[in-house]
């Protein structure tokens, strides 16, 4: 089973469990033999805020030895990062505050969320690119469920492609979609060129959250001409600064070394204190740039 959850060389051992209450950060670390998560949290809030729990699932950082990158462009060329945040959709107010970090941060909506779509507009109305925050069947399903517009297994190709396109629907703006989990789902090549064909008629990209080491996301885009890009780093599994700071440099060192990375965080005050004080230090040294621009049609 444990095989199932983790593959030498693009996940490491560790993986973090998270729980962020609306009144209280409780951190844990799990070594689950089966590499099994169950993480719940409420995003971080300043004012307006949801008292819905989201659960998520979270594999560590890809090994670009198994994942092809393109090389950095001559010597001249600055390293490019893009920076996703997941989970909007329950917290107003810090979502725009992070808008207001950089006008390149990417964010990523759940479908039938709280305040999605007042959200939305307003980071539309600021200028921020959109996503769609797919929720997909996680292996632990029914123990940890999606959440609203989740798409299983077990749905039937008329039923799964119903439901995608009212999550599509439901978030106004959206340019690509990334996943919401989905461990299981993501591992189900059948599925994932039924999905993506629909990506690919609504002209949205997809990014791949790689929550599966055996994900055939990749694949389906290449079969499929769908343009991809994976998730490199996820900056905040654990709500602690330093934490998070040094993520964010692991991030830029993997744009140095393969030319760009993708760095995924959520909605957490930690977060927006991280990258309150680290992004201004990048300027002239590595450009912030829309995921979108790090997309491109699989080899």
């Amino acid at each position: 089973m444990a095989d199932l959850f983790f593959h030498p060389g693009r996940f490491e051992k560790k993986r973090e469990v998270v729980t962020k209450p609306s009144d209280k950060s409780k951190i844990k670390s799990s070594h689950e033999d089966s590499r099994k998560v169950k993480a719940k949290k409420a995003v971080a809030g300043l004012k307006e805020k949801s008292d819905k729990r989201i659960e998520y699932e979270v594999f560590e950082d890809v090994d670009h030895t198994t994942v092809k990158k393109p090389p950095p462009l001559g010597k001249d060329h600055v390293p490019q990062i893009a920076i996703i945040i997941d989970d909007i959709g329950y917290d107003k107010k810090i979502a725009l505050t992070l808008c207001d970090l950089n006008s390149n941060i990417t964010f990523s909506v759940l479908p039938f969320s709280p305040f999605g779509k007042v959200i939305s507009e307003k980071l539309h109305a600021k200028g921020s690119e959109l996503m769609l925050h797919l929720p997909m069947e996680p292996v632990e399903y029914p123990d940890i469920n999606p959440g609203p517009g989740a798409i299983l297994s077990g749905m039937s190709p008329d039923i799964l492609i119903d439901q995608l396109k009212r999550n599509i629907r439901d978030i106004p703006y959206i340019v690509g979609v990334n996943n919401h989990m989905g461990s299981k789902l993501t591992s189900h090549s059948d599925q994932m060129n039924q999905i993506f064909s629909i990506l690919r008629k609504e002209n949205l990209f997809f990014v791949d959250s790689m929550t599966a080491p055996k994900s055939q996301c990749k694949a389906s885009a290449r079969l499929l001409k769908l343009k991809f890009a994976q998730r490199d780093v996820f900056l905040d599994n654990s709500q602690n600064t330093a934490y998070i700071t040094g993520q964010f440099r692991k991030l830029i060192d993997q744009a140095k070394k393969h030319g760009s990375a993708i760095g995924i965080g959520h909605p957490y005050k930690a977060t927006l204190q991280t990258l309150s004080k680290e992004l201004p230090k990048l300027k002239n040294k590595v450009k912030i740039v829309r995921v979108s621009t790090l997309t491109v049609i699989p080899e």
